[in-house]
């Protein structure tokens, strides 16, 4: 998004128009010969907002305080849930979460700027995966950098209460937050707690087999089970005299859920023939897990001569406590019915049942994370400034896990240190060199290479390359790849085993819904796996449609030994992993161990590209903001005052500038009169309190096209084609076509936005003797509508309380469209009811929020 140019550009453009035309009289009274100046560029020199990431990478969304706060969201953590389809990485790695930055420095983590008021923002940025390089992270996320203002100070308390259109569940969430933003501090700390009732099986008619009607089993088992989670978070930052700045977080999150697993079981022998009945006279069986996770954080910044360092520590320490009901020893009862003493129809058989037995599991995660980065000019060439980011690393993480099976206790304890070092090399090729740049426009190259040495698995290499071209304003093209090796996490290694019964799957064999245990935990013989990606991408703003960005990207993935989780159970998988699945003498399933399995290779290819389109109305002419455009690399050497770059951190003895990744000064040419960004614009005309004049929309939409999805488990079996009816996941194989859209539109405190989702249908084959399931194409469409109070008139004057206030109405899947799973003859198998699917289906929110 364009956003303002500093006042003192106004008074710098005034000043030198005065001095030309005070030259221009002079040379008349001199009567020297006139000068034509008509071909000749006009460059005005301006500073950058402090905080601003100054890269050759260009941003992919940029929003302005007024974007912001048309979103009318509560929190950091609201806003990039509305933006997710501009900030997730498309290349299929890490897990999605982008990297974050604060004023263009490192932070210890999510937690420094989740909590975080969107009143106390200015400006955000989103950059693509490339420039988490030049921060020393993996290049598999993209970079958010979040620009605060200088002062900010306020307390708000949010309620919200939403239930799902077909009733059975409530959630109930509260959250106040502190923020205080002084010129050298800032202090955010948050208390949260939710709560969320239960859905059972019967709320959603949920149909059970005969033995389950005969006991009406629904209201025994859980779809969702009920959770209480309470959270604290607490940031403080703190910039020195020297430069030097310092930020510190701390955090703990209890969560607590309590699910029914049904009843007691068990298949009983009555006169020859099998009997499978449920028990009632204990109750339901109960799965309650219990979550404890203690979080501390550090960064600091800093300069030595014209290099920047930035170190970041953080520690997490997660214990997990799961205890699970199982059904009881019922031979004493088989015995009494074998003597014909008991009915085996009774409802209660005292002594004969034994009661529900509990597995117990507990784990202890603990992980440390260490990175230290140095960031600097190596030298300078004729095209430009070439750069380096320089890290290194510690991590250690610890895990133990303690199962009582039985009466038998089996422990586990992993440990892993990792130390990592690498380096990122940016080297321009066109850049200051003028003439080159005229001819070819802006060239730049970069590359980075790694190394990890791990304790469990010896040593690990990464390497990357890439290109950056800018042929004219406004159009970007990048290429990029990266290699590496990476290792299995600790938990997939060592989780406990934990067994679950009863748990409702479908059985592509027979072409039937069981109820089977499920056994989940960690497998110790996954190997290292091998990566090799590749990136090509275009970013283009046409300067004939003011306001639009269209986004295009290209990605290949492929891997060697890849650890993943147990895929779907169809024929296919059941022959590769035949020592997985137990089945009872008559074929039927029984038991599914679903600890992570190693792959032989996985290729996918796919394209995503979309368009992003913002406007302003309601504005006198003239009042909409100047446009700010990617911030290019000029001439001369050494950090300037306020100047942040990756890595880097902030100068307060001169006025501020913004970050560049050499240390260059923060300074940049405008275009020729007449381009974009050429002159001094005045910013949006506002309202008394500084709420800005008329209204703004904006609309984005994504495609993205699946090409190639496959897997290949091992020599010997069938490659896995997840676009042509295999599947490893329980909805489905891949859809080939995704669509994401989302907009919004703001005025006089007004607003909506919607965003939305559509997937193509998918099937998966059942085999020769199963049957095939055919998923539906699947369509969600949410909605957020919200008042702010200050802008309706007379109505806080009236109702003082309303002061400062937003109330928001919330529908997430408005058409209530769940995904619909049928097999060949037409019909929905037990297990893909639609409560199975979707328990919640269509859910309406309504949430309150005061400022103070």
């Amino acid at each position: 998004m364009m956003s303002s140019p500093p006042n003192f550009l106004i008074s710098s453009s005034a000043l030198v128009l005065a001095n030309l035309l005070v030259a221009t009289t002079a040379t008349a009274q001199t009567a020297e010969p006139e000068t034509s100046y008509q071909d000749d560029e006009i460059v005005v020199t301006a500073e950058l907002p402090r905080g601003a990431v100054i890269t050759e990478i260009p941003a992919v969304v940029e929003l302005s305080e007024e974007d912001i706060a048309s979103f009318g969201v509560s929190s950091v953590q609201d806003l990039l849930g509305a933006i997710s389809s501009q900030t997730s990485s498309s290349r299929g790695r890490g897990n999605g979460r982008p990297i974050v930055l604060i004023n263009g420095q490192r932070t210890s983590g999510f937690r420094e700027i989740r909590d975080l008021p969107p009143e106390a923002i200015r400006t955000v940025q989103v950059f693509p995966e490339e420039l988490a390089l030049q921060y020393g992270y993996r290049p598999d996320q993209r970079v958010i950098n979040f620009i605060l203002k200088d002062k900010y100070t306020g307390v708000s308390v949010s309620a919200e209460y939403g239930v799902p259109t077909r009733g059975g569940q409530g959630r109930s969430e509260v959250d106040t937050t502190l923020t205080r933003i002084g010129k050298n501090s800032r202090l955010n700390i948050d208390l949260e707690w939710q709560n969320n009732t239960a859905i059972t099986e019967n709320e959603r008619d949920i149909i059970q087999d005969a033995a389950g009607d005969l006991v009406n089993l629904g209201e025994f088992r859980t779809l969702v089970a009920p959770s209480d989670n309470v959270e604290l978070n607490a940031n403080y930052s703190r910039t020195f005299d020297s430069g030097m700045s310092l930020s510190l977080n701390g955090g703990y999150v209890y969560d607590k859920s309590l699910g029914l697993q049904g009843l007691p079981n068990a298949t009983l022998q009555v006169g020859g023939a099998p009997l499978f009945r449920y028990f009632t006279q204990y109750g339901p069986l109960i799965r309650e897990q219990e979550t404890n996770t203690a979080q501390a954080g550090l960064t600091l910044n800093g300069t030595i001569a014209d290099w920047r360092w930035s170190l970041t520590s953080d520690y997490a320490r997660t214990q997990v406590n799961t205890n699970t009901d199982r059904s009881g020893d019922s031979s004493a009862l088989q015995a009494a019915i074998d003597a014909g003493s008991i009915d085996p129809l009774a409802a209660d058989f005292g002594n004969l049942l034994g009661a529900p037995v509990t597995d117990t599991a507990r784990v202890v995660d603990q992980s440390i994370t260490n990175l230290a980065t140095l960031s600097g000019t190596l030298f300078v060439l004729p095209s430009g400034t070439v750069t380096t980011t320089i890290r290194g690393g510690y991590d250690r993480e610890d895990l133990n896990s303690e199962e009582t099976r039985s009466g038998i206790l089996t422990t586990t304890d992993l440990s892993r240190d990792e130390l990592s070092t690498g380096i990122n090399i940016d080297i321009p090729l066109a850049d200051e060199n003028i003439d080159v740049v005229e001819a070819i426009g802006k060239l730049s190259i970069n590359g980075n290479v790694g190394y990890a040495d791990l304790s469990d698995f010896g040593g690990l290499v990464e390497f990357g390359f890439g290109l950056n071209w800018e042929p004219f304003d406004g159009l970007v093209l990048s290429a990029s790849a990266i290699g590496e090796e990476a290792a299995p996490s600790i938990a997939q290694l060592g989780n406990p085993v934990i067994i679950t019964p009863d748990v409702t799957l479908f059985d592509f064999t027979n072409g039937e819904t069981v109820l089977a245990a499920i056994t989940t935990g960690g497998n110790l013989a996954l190997p290292a796996e091998t990566r090799r990606d590749i990136k090509l991408a275009i970013n283009y703003r046409p300067a004939w449609i003011d306001g639009m960005t269209f986004l295009g990207e290209y990605f290949r993935n492929y891997s060697n030994d890849v650890a993943s989780s147990f895929p779907l159970l169809t024929p296919e998988i059941e022959a590769a992993f035949p020592g997985r699945v137990t089945r009872d003498a008559t074929g039927r399933l029984t038991a599914i161990d679903r600890r992570p399995v190693n792959y032989a290779n996985v290729s996918s290819e796919r394209i995503r590209y979309g368009i992003n389109f913002s406007k302003r109305f309601g504005q006198r002419r003239g009042g909409r903001p100047g446009g700010q455009g990617r911030a290019a690399r000029p001439a001369g050497a050494g950090a300037p005052a306020g100047a942040v770059t990756p890595g880097g951190t902030a100068q307060d003895a001169k006025p501020p500038q913004a970050a560049a990744p050499d240390g260059n000064p923060a300074t940049r040419p405008t275009a020729k009169p007449g381009q974009p960004g050429a002159g001094a614009r005045s910013g949006p005309p506002r309202r008394a309190g500084g709420r800005p004049r008329g209204g703004r929309w904006q609309a984005s939409a994504y495609h993205t096209i699946r090409l190639e999805d496959r897997i290949k488990i091992r020599n010997g079996v069938d490659e896995l084609d997840l676009l042509n009816g295999s599947a490893i996941g329980s909805t489905g194989g891949s859809p080939r076509h995704e669509f994401e859209v989302n907009g919004g539109w703001f005025n006089n405190g007004m607003g909506f936005r919607i965003n939305g989702k559509h997937q193509t249908a998918t099937r998966v084959n059942g085999g020769l003797t199963g049957s095939d399931l055919r998923f539906s194409d699947l369509t969600t469409l949410n909605i957020r509508l919200f008042i702010n109070m200050d802008d309706r008139g007379n109505l806080t004057k009236n109702v003082p309380f309303l002061k400062n206030s937003r109330i928001a109405l919330r529908v997430d899947n408005i058409f209530d469209d769940i995904q619909t799973v049928r097999d060949g003859n037409g019909l929905i198998p037990l297990s893909y009811q639609q409560g199975f699917v979707d328990p919640v289906g269509r859910y309406i929110e309504i949430d309150f929020r005061k400022r103070f």
